[in-house]
């Protein structure tokens, strides 16, 4: 029904921080400086969910666009959007987090050491 849009209101999110992180200088930190790649990921997913969903008719081009706002499923949409669209977020989150902790973590390995 609607999980694409707790992703995509992440992806928001992340968009603004990644506005105000160019306004800084925190090019030391791995997690800041790969942001992007944060929010390319929910924008993607969140993108192709969509699709999905009007693949299967679930979003029509006529207000209210969400067939179950229209059909006063509304209650079970937010349902859907807290266990299906939350845990979601928060895995692809997750996975980008220990991407880049485990690249920073190569990379520091493998940088030849200074004396």
């Amino acid at each position: 029904m609607a999980c694409f849009s707790a992703p995509l209101a992440e992806a928001i999110v992340v968009s603004a921080l990644k506005q105000s992180s160019k306004r800084q200088d925190a090019s030391s930190n791995p997690f800041v400086r790969n942001i992007g790649s944060l929010r390319d990921m929910l924008f993607g997913g969140s993108f192709l969910l969509a699709i999905e969903h009007v693949w299967h008719g679930e979003i029509t081009w006529r207000f209210p666009f969400l067939t179950a706002v229209k059909d006063g499923n509304t209650s079970e949409m937010l349902h859907e959007i807290a266990t299906v669209g939350v845990p979601m977020a928060l895995l692809v989150t997750a996975v980008w987090a220990v991407a880049v902790a485990v690249s920073t973590h190569l990379s520091r390995r493998t940088a030849p050491q200074e004396a």
